[in-house]
């Protein structure tokens, strides 16, 4: 009994001696997860993408501070071993060994217990899972830190804040820091201490119609504006839009976490129909029609130069699909209208074309008639001079007796060299003849010499 007594105050010392190691473990671990660690992860996150060394520094903080929970746990359990070890397995009188055999047996479960349980308490949390993040090509990061100075919250507000922020396309690493979130110390989890912000400045392409089969959703998105003359109609848009790299930063400041694809849907639709509303309030649908491109560059003054300073560049801004009326009897009435428009068109056509070869025809015929009158006129006039040309021929002695030798000319030229075989002589009156005579028939050298007697 005295010996159990005397041992009594150096179990429990030992046992207060590990207390107090436990404790001061659980207040280094309490400490660095809750003060050191988080602004030590928040500064090296920050600042690793600036340099490899700040990349490496914060590898190898984290690395350490993975290795923490392990060495707490260590430290304790060899405190356990060094102060209760000698006490368990210490030699024991034999008095004292055969009168609490049973006693010593629960005692060394119950500090087999403790020290089972100091163990566990230094290695309860669930792993810090390390976390990273990629930044694409067509993205731009910015790295904000969630805990800070309450200026620096402040200064979230800012473009120039954000524009300091900004990263390039790398791999990312988001370290974390332990919240509490019950009684026992491993009753958390694990929080982010930066927050990765990505705006994707790939170019996007929404069109707006009235036909659910087209479009970008494939629903009824037609911009619905109204006429001076009160006729509702709607117009199809299209529009595409992207994030320049130098505007990122007054992008996020103004839309937050919203996409552009967003954006485009909500407010830059909102504003290509208000401004066409304005257009089209200004005139009758009947002018209005043949305003369309008013219209347009209306809608493409407004909408790039609003958008522009909110970091939004719009590229392309475009009607398409024409005009779809709420009443569809408009349709119907200026179809016809244009039918009919058409056919009068097709019938001036084909009247102006009839004209025209009338025209030809008649031109033709009056040309053919101017040539038939000159060539009659002509002949005419030249009957007239040969007339007085033989008029006043006649009263020349010369005049005749060229004719004479003319016509002797042709009858030699004509004559075969035999005279006729009759001789026919004709009455006073000329009508008949009232003698004929056969000729004697002449011989050919008589024929032949009589030209020359």
């Amino acid at each position: 009994m005295e010996c159990e007594l005397s041992r009594t105050p150096t179990i429990l010392g030992r046992a207060l001696l590990l207390a107090a190691v436990v404790v001061v473990a659980g207040t280094i671990e309490t400490t660095v997860e809750s003060f050191v660690w988080p602004a030590a992860a928040e500064t090296l996150a920050l600042h690793q993408l600036e340099s490899a060394g700040w990349a490496r520094a914060l590898q190898m903080a984290t690395a350490l501070h993975s290795t923490l929970p392990v060495a707490l746990g260590g430290t304790v359990l060899f405190s356990a071993a060094v102060l209760m070890g000698p006490v368990l397995f210490s030699r024991r009188c034999q008095a004292c060994e055969e009168r609490r055999q049973s006693s010593s047996s629960r005692s060394s479960l119950a500090l087999l217990g403790l020290a089972v349980l100091i163990t566990a308490s230094t290695g309860c949390r669930p792993f810090d899972r390390p976390e990273f993040e990629e930044i694409d090509t067509s993205e731009t990061g910015f790295l904000i830190p969630l805990e800070g100075a309450s200026d620096q919250q402040v200064a979230f507000e800012s473009e120039s804040y954000l524009a300091e922020r900004k990263v390039a396309a790398k791999r990312v690493q988001v370290p974390h820091r332990w919240v509490q979130t019950g009684r026992m110390y491993f009753e958390g989890e694990w929080m982010d201490t930066v927050r990765l912000i990505k705006v994707d400045r790939s170019p996007v392409t929404r069109e707006w119609t009235a036909d659910s089969s087209s479009g970008t959703k494939h629903a009824n998105e037609a911009i619905w504006i109204e006429s001076k003359d009160s006729v509702g109609f709607s117009v199809g848009f299209n529009c595409t839009a992207f994030i320049e790299e130098d505007d990122t930063a007054r992008f996020l400041y103004m839309y937050r976490s919203r996409s552009l694809a967003d954006m485009l849907d909500s407010e830059v639709r909102a504003r290509i129909q208000s401004v066409a509303a304005e257009t089209a309030a200004r005139y009758d649908l009947d002018e209005l029609r043949s305003r369309k491109q008013e219209m347009v560059d209306d809608v493409r003054t407004d909408v790039i130069a609003f958008f522009k300073e909110r970091g939004i560049t719009v590229t392309t801004i475009g009607m398409f699909g024409g005009f779809t009326y709420q009443n569809p009897k408009i349709q119907e009435a200026i179809d016809e209208t244009f039918v009919a428009q058409q056919k009068k068109v097709v019938n001036m056509a084909l009247f102006d074309a009839q004209q025209k070869e009338n025209e030809r025809i008649e031109l033709e015929a009056e040309g053919q008639a101017n040539m038939a009158r000159t060539v009659a006129q002509g002949e005419a006039d030249a009957i007239r001079e040969l007339a007085e040309a033989t008029r006043a021929a006649q009263s020349d002695p010369l005049f005749l007796q060229l004719k004479q030798l003319e016509v002797e000319r042709d009858r030699i030229e004509k004559w075969n060299g035999e005279y006729p075989g009759y001789l026919l002589q004709m009455g006073s009156a000329g009508n008949s003849p009232n003698l004929m005579l056969q000729l004697p028939a002449q011989s050919a050298g008589v024929a032949t010499d009589q030209p020359h007697s």
